[in-house]
């Protein structure tokens, strides 16, 4: 089983992107790096983006200098994540529920997500740079990835 209280961490070197989440109400946020077809949930490289609540959102905020677009939150947390395979990103609601977005990433553009967490809903944006010298986000195309099956029960499926 993993261990699902651990965060997610910062890859160093190598297939990289950088992904700005939201700090203001995605709590539950947990992050799937080198996804294939599936979504391993026992995978080492999974984790929370977040682990904050309440007024410790803005403690807690983790900023790299990612490129912002008008929508991007003074309130969010910067990763670099594993772009090595398909990346998913799930949400989970407050009633255990949950929502996910799985797309391949492309090493030249960063992301942002964000989202709901009373409804669940995840929104991920490839924030690219247009031709004018500004940065403008479009949806990611959702590859609807959903967990492997590895035979056993499981009460969590996140």
């Amino acid at each position: 089983m993993a261990t699902y209280s651990h965060k997610l961490q910062d890859v160093e070197s190598g297939d990289r992107v950088g992904i700005s989440f939201d700090n203001r109400n995605l709590d539950y946020m947990r992050v799937y790096p080198n996804t294939a077809e599936c979504i391993n949930l026992d995978s080492p490289d999974n984790g929370y983006t977040n682990n904050a609540i309440g007024f410790q959102t803005r403690l807690n905020n983790k900023l790299l200098g990612f490129p912002e677009i008008p929508e991007t939150p003074v309130m969010r947390r910067e990763f670099w994540v594993s772009a090595k395979g398909n990346i998913a990103i799930r949400m989970i609601a407050d009633n255990g529920s949950f929502h996910t977005v799985s797309f391949k990433p492309n090493l030249t553009s960063y992301y942002y997500v964000t989202g709901s967490y009373k409804s669940g809903e995840v929104f991920v944006y490839e924030v690219y740079k247009t031709e004018k010298g500004y940065y403008d986000k479009k949806p990611v195309t959702d590859l609807q990835l959903k967990n492997c099956d590895d035979g056993s029960f499981r009460f969590q499926k996140f």
